[in-house]
């Protein structure tokens, strides 16, 4: 049955509206364009790839690279890269062709490629002597293709014993070079890197176009469709999956940066059921989950886009609760859990009560109010100055620290009755104010803490006689004389303010415009004692904190996704619960396994050694017809082509131990593409790293980065001439 004739009905938990009937009248060809309501008019894209020798994977320099409908051309540089930025969007999204030709190689070309507003479309141009052409084929949440049942069965539960399954390094594919399920077509088995084919299945199966969470979901049910049947031993006689509708369709040649972010943000997450790997079932509609059997088991493709944007009767939900809510009784799992655990990352939005994370002081009192107490504020941040450049807090002043950017605030609004505090970042440096009524203070430290590296920062009063302290890295920046006395939140206070009686971290609490800007950077391992921790310079803290008599309020902040925030304190009267309320133009507070104690995350083990493929059909040879192929490797062959996306991290060899110099042998700072080099410092004292490349026009530029112990940090290589 046509996917436009059917009437969806909403996944569970979802009120239906009207609105969603008018929905499914949506013409196919417009259907993407539309679908990014949220997206700004003129705004703009990006095309940009890597064209290579098909056998040898050298580059091809100067190669043409033309998309007809724009009106742009360029050429392939000495790396074969090449670039179109800035491309003007009006509407939000449009299809285009880019063709590339070369001396010596056939014509490539791939059609209706999705041009999308913020974006960008990212090509592999692998060239032959044969002429290759890839159609992009329309996503499967539009046409609604089901998968179908492998030689080897589909197993419902798939094995037992998987809640540590390590990700897999690569998974085997049957490659026909066609997107739609065709089981007597020819085909050759590849084995290809996971992630990469991850990367290259998630824009042909949710589309480039649709909103944040549902990429996220998306992500997924993708990734974890495949995990399963790796860990399973493959769904066919001599492969893991199909590159078709047969499974899910894979095209190695076309990637965008949204769908990369999405795949990233969730690569480190694992999705069981009752000890297996869930079978992330998916289709258009859940509708079509309930008409297979599927009920529970299996997620609707347009009800996460409707989740993500929270309209036509569909709760609001992140990417992690849309899994909850479709594949019922799962458990998220990291699938490496970070030695320095996660942490929390603010976006400085500073509307509508988003991007912050609220702890509940009030109706019952919670023992993390403090203030009638001696009290400290601890916790570790990681900032820059660009994105946070306000210089306007006032030290020596009442309140004023609200004009910092806003780390934490317990404000009332107006004179409060008991008083308040709060704590901002301004110029670079710590601000910490409080107040009683009319009178008050604001102390600032000396050292800038937005400066790319994690700090560990203290903040104390003293309640005899109103003493307050800044510390930095253990060292003792800031002093003076405060408000003496209770300062709590007051119990049963009545107010009209309804965001009074909470803590409020990373935001200003009442939204009061852009002179009281939010905190944009991360926040982990936030402790509240009722107690002077501190009383003069100190040795920072080595890990995380643990909880004893003084700790009234606890914050590992290593869930590492849903909006819970535990308190791990054990405080009497406690927990004091935070939870996350998640939004804004940039979608904050996320998590991250950044953190003050961080380690990379080791190379995934292989499930297997791979083997020489089976071949049991004709090995296939390209021509120049054109047909809506999917894959634009010239000549098919039993081993996968080693392949690169156009924003390259940099890798080397290990050094003998002991070396002081390592060479890094590729990256590229040219415009429109970015080159990143990520130092950690394992040891117990600090290092000083001089880091030296070459620019495009023959130079070179030097730069140097001194890394605490334990510490991590990462060069941005650019050309300023670029």
């Amino acid at each position: 049955m046509s996917l436009l004739r059917r009437t969806p009905r909403i996944g569970p938990g979802s009120a239906p509206s009207g609105a969603v009937l008018a929905a499914l009248a949506v013409i196919l060809g417009a259907a993407l364009a539309a679908s990014k309501v949220q997206a700004q008019s003129g705004g703009t894209a990006e095309i940009r790839g890597v064209v290579r020798d098909g056998a040898s994977g050298l580059p091809v320099v100067d190669a043409q690279i033309t998309v007809p409908t724009l009106g742009l051309s360029t050429t392939s540089d000495s790396s074969g890269r090449f670039a179109f930025g800035l491309i003007s969007m009006d509407p939000f999204s449009q299809t285009v062709n880019v063709e590339v030709r070369a001396s010596g190689y056939g014509d490539w070309a791939v059609r209706d490629a999705w041009l999308v507003q913020d974006d960008a479309l990212q090509l592999e141009v692998d060239l032959g002597a044969e002429p290759v052409e890839i159609v992009v084929p329309t996503p499967r949440s539009i046409t609604g293709d089901e998968p179908v049942e492998g030689d080897l069965g589909d197993l419902v539960l798939g094995s037992s014993h998987q809640l540590d399954a390590p990700l897999p390094s690569t998974i085997r594919v049957r490659v026909t070079g066609y997107a739609y399920c065709d089981l007597d077509r020819p085909y050759t088995v590849q084995v290809i890197d996971f992630r990469e084919y991850v990367r290259h299945v998630l824009p042909n199966e949710w589309g480039p176009t649709w909103p944040w969470e549902s990429l996220r979901a998306g992500a997924m049910a993708a990734k974890m469709y495949a995990w399963r049947h790796i860990a399973n031993g493959g769904k066919w006689s001599d492969a893991d999956v199909y590159d078709s509708t047969c499974d899910q369709v894979y095209i190695p040649s076309v990637s965008y940066a949204s769908t990369d972010r999405a795949i990233n943000d969730t690569w480190n997450w694992r999705l069981t059921k009752d000890g297996a790997l869930m079978n992330t079932a998916y289709r258009a509609w859940y509708s079509q989950c309930e008409d297979a059997g599927l009920a529970g088991r299996c997620m609707g493709q347009w009800d996460t886009y409707y989740h993500a944007i929270g309209n036509n009767g569909y709760e609001k939900l992140t990417w992690d609760e849309m899994l909850y809510r479709y594949y019922v009784g799962t458990l998220l799992t990291p699938v490496w859990n970070p030695p320095g655990g996660f942490s929390i990352r603010y976006f400085g939005n500073g509307y509508g009560d988003l991007d912050r994370i609220k702890v509940r002081l009030d109706a019952p009192a919670r023992p993390v109010d403090v203030g009638d107490t001696d009290f400290t504020l601890e916790w570790w941040m990681k900032a820059s100055s660009a994105n946070n450049p306000s210089n306007a807090a006032h030290c020596g002043v009442n309140e004023g620290w609200v004009f910092g950017h806003t780390l934490i605030d317990r404000d009332v609004y107006g004179a409060g009755d008991l008083g308040d505090y709060g704590v901002s970042l301004s110029g670079g440096r710590v601000t910490f104010g409080v107040s009683l009524g009319a009178t008050g203070t604001t102390i600032c430290g000396t050292s800038n803490v937005a400066d790319g590296s994690w700090h560990h920062v203290a903040v104390t009063r003293r309640v005899s006689d109103g003493r307050l302290q800044v510390y930095v890295d253990g060292d003792l920046e800031a002093e003076g004389d405060g408000p003496d006395g209770d300062i709590r939140y007051a119990d049963g206070r009545a107010t009209s303010y309804s965001d009074d009686p909470f803590l409020v971290l990373g935001a200003e609490k009442h939204d009061r415009g852009s002179g009281y800007p939010s905190y944009n950077g991360l926040m982990d391992e936030l402790r509240i004692s009722n107690s002077l921790r501190y009383d003069g310079s100190f040795t920072q803290p080595s890990g995380p904190f643990g909880p004893d008599a003084n700790t009234v309020g606890l914050y590992h902040f290593n869930e590492g996704f849903g909006d819970t925030i535990n308190d791990s304190s054990g405080a009497a009267g406690g927990p004091s619960t935070g939870f996350r309320n998640y939004g804004g133009g940039t979608n904050g507070p996320e998590w991250t396994d950044d953190s003050p104690w961080f380690v990379p995350q080791p190379t995934p083990t292989p499930y297997w050694t791979p083997t020489p493929s089976v071949t049991p059909s004709p090995t296939i040879t390209r021509t120049s017809t054109r047909t809506p192929s999917s894959t634009p490797t010239a000549t098919a062959t039993s081993t996968a082509t080693p392949t690169s996306s156009p924003t390259r991290t940099s890798t080397s060899t290990p050094a003998p131990a002991g070396s002081r110099v390592w060479y890094l042998a590729e990256g590229y700072t040219g415009n429109g593409f970015g080159t990143f080099i990520l130092l950690q410092n394992p040891n117990a004292s600090p290092v000083t790293v001089d880091a030296t490349y070459m620019l495009q026009g023959g130079g070179t530029l030097s730069t140097q980065r001194t890394l605490p112990a334990f510490s991590r940090d990462t060069i941005v290589a650019q050309d300023p001439a670029e």
